[in-house]
């Protein structure tokens, strides 16, 4: 599984890639759970303490919003993407 980072997510700092080898019947809960062992700290920007996505954080899973569907049990595979981008603001 790809998973694209932004820079704030990155241990370089910079937007990369990081593949994940994931177990059969896997969510992207338990994905996220992994990131968390490849890159310390990482999940804590995207989800809460109470396991809830942050507002601040959209999550695509080969393009789908998973706000949209089941969220952090959207059940993911091998052969997917999960696109990892901080909302934007300003004025």
């Amino acid at each position: 599984m790809r998973i694209k980072l932004p820079a704030a997510l990155n241990q370089g700092g910079s937007p990369g890639m990081v593949n994940l080898d994931i177990p059969a019947q896997s969510t992207l809960g338990s994905v996220l759970q992994d990131l968390e062992r490849h890159i310390p700290g990482a999940t804590s920007k995207i989800v809460s303490t109470d396991g809830k996505l942050y507002g601040y954080v959209n999550l695509y899973v080969n393009g789908d919003d998973v706000r949209h569907g089941k969220g952090l049990d959207t059940p993911v595979s091998e052969h997917d993407e999960v696109l990892i981008l901080p909302a934007i603001s300003g004025g």
